[in-house]
């Protein structure tokens, strides 16, 4: 008899053992890995960022490619105990067995995602140490336009579009009693549309010497408020879309700055002196390295509690991290940067894949996702350009922070989960989401190459950390 033939029962109660569990997710960790570094590998060859890769490889690992449309296993084999991981209640009672599905049973996705959070947190936090808060001053007027007209265009543009979008295709629970308040709908849409990939903007700026540049320094900490607003506006979204009363709405927001407001002045405050025997000693300690990283994970858990999603609590710890924050970040990016960027991130990415199903996509639903991706595009391009321009930048400038903007990268696919999460949009919205991720991002770095020229950039410049 076969060696896995003879292994102990693996079905619980409620599905398999937390042994088995365990199996699944090791092996899981593994594909995706593999699968995020050839896709990865593949993008880079043809010009793109490694993400573009990593995102489609978390496709292709889901019900796209290895669902039951193209993968259907009549036979599943006895090793993977499909019947028992996607039983009824856990899969559902009409569940087709399949590639995708034996290979990531729903209490092997649920770990998935819960590490992909992490990973969210981890690299967020690196995002916000190495922003040069030096390259800011004198420039809140023009940090504060781009961050608004970057939020209110593509908002605008969601409530233009919502009368396109608000059917059984895009709305979730369309038709029943629990279908979502249209504003709610709408508030998701515009904060869909108005996602910036903030941490892919700051790396581009930095590879090109910009980041202390006004152009550059505006950008960067317009694309910081800007994160902070999306993750408001998914808030508020949800508290309208489940028909919350208003105080409550408003109380999301007014605990969001307060929160911020005690990253920012207390907790830097209290970690002051950990940076002052770091400068003095130059070793981060274990016991240091473990503080900072529990203010991080801390930090994120109030942020998700709060309502504005654990990537924000990851930034604002970044942000509070004492003095010298560039030795700091280059400590810290030399223990979390490498398993965070090769394991944790993919991690995410493929969780956000394997929800994502487009052999669901149908051709009634086409045009609305067109509408929802040019929609995106123009919200930003316009939005970056002309608020640039009232804040004080040149129209050329301008255009290259609006290319910046639109890049959505893998924050799109954090507010399009939130939004299914949420009950307000449908799988198919979410799918239009990925679609605006691929384009946006693809389109980053060739339209920033032809506009860049353009711009006066000062010849001396030097890398910087953003």
């Amino acid at each position: 008899m076969p060696l896995l033939a003879q292994m102990p029962a693996p079905f619980a109660a409620t599905g398999l053992k937390p042994s088995f569990v365990l199996a699944f997710v090791l092996l899981d960790l593994v594909l995706i890995i593999v699968a995020a570094r050839l896709c990865g590998a593949l993008a880079r060859k043809v010009g793109q960022p490694a993400v573009v890769g990593e995102i489609i490889a978390g496709v292709l690992l889901g019900p796209t490619l290895l669902g039951p449309k193209l993968f259907e296993l009549s036979n599943p084999p006895d090793f993977l105990h499909c019947d028992i991981s996607n039983s009824p209640g856990m899969a559902g009672s009409e569940f087709v067995p399949n590639v995708s599905a034996c290979l990531f049973p729903p209490q092997s996705r649920s770990i998935l995602g819960v590490l992909g959070q992490v990973a969210l947190i981890f690299f967020m936090f690196l995002v916000g140490i190495e922003v040069n808060e030096r390259a800011l001053k004198g420039k809140e007027k023009g940090i504060g336009l781009v961050a608004v007209g970057a939020v209110l265009v593509p908002i605008a543009l969601g409530f233009a579009i919502t009368p396109m979008l608000f059917n059984e295709d895009f709305v979730a629970n369309f038709g029943t009693a629990d279908e979502p308040s249209k504003l709610g709908f709408t508030l998701f849409v515009g904060a869909l549309l108005s996602v910036t990939a903030f941490p892919v903007m700051a790396r581009i700026l930095q590879e090109k010497g910009l980041t202390t540049s006004p152009m550059g320094a505006t950008g960067i900490a317009a694309a910081a408020v800007v994160t902070i607003l999306m993750f408001l506006t998914i808030a508020t979204a949800d508290g309208v879309a489940k028909e919350r009363d208003l105080v409550k709405i408003l109380q999301v927001w007014v605990i969001a700055a307060v929160y911020i407001a005690v990253m920012l002045l207390v907790v830097r405050r209290l970690l002051a002196p950990l940076g002052r025997k770091y400068q003095e000693t130059g070793v981060l300690s274990p016991d240091t390295f473990a503080i900072f990283v529990g203010v991080a994970v801390a930090s994120g858990y109030v942020a998700d509690r709060i309502g504005i999603n654990v990537i924000v609590g990851g930034f604002m710890a970044g942000l509070a991290m004492p003095e010298p924050r560039a030795a700091i970040w280059k400590e810290m990016t030399t223990r979390l940067g490498e398993v965070t960027a090769v394991i944790l991130l993919p991690v995410f990415l493929a969780f956000s894949g394997l929800n994502t199903d487009f052999t669901q996509l149908t051709v009634a639903a086409v045009p609305g996702i067109i509408v929802l991706v040019i929609a995106g595009i123009v919200g930003k391009l316009v939005g970056g350009a002309v608020f640039a321009k009232l804040g004080g930048l040149s129209w050329a400038e301008g255009t290259v922070i609006g290319v910046l903007m639109n890049c959505r990268g893998l924050l799109v696919l954090v507010a399009a989960l939130a939004a299914v999460d949420a009950g307000a949009i449908s799988p198919l919205l979410q799918l239009g989401g990925v679609v605006m991720a691929l384009v946006t991002t693809a389109m980053t770095g060739p339209l920033f190459d032809a506009t860049i020229t353009k711009v006066d950039t000062p010849s001396e410049a030097e890398p910087q950390p953003a």
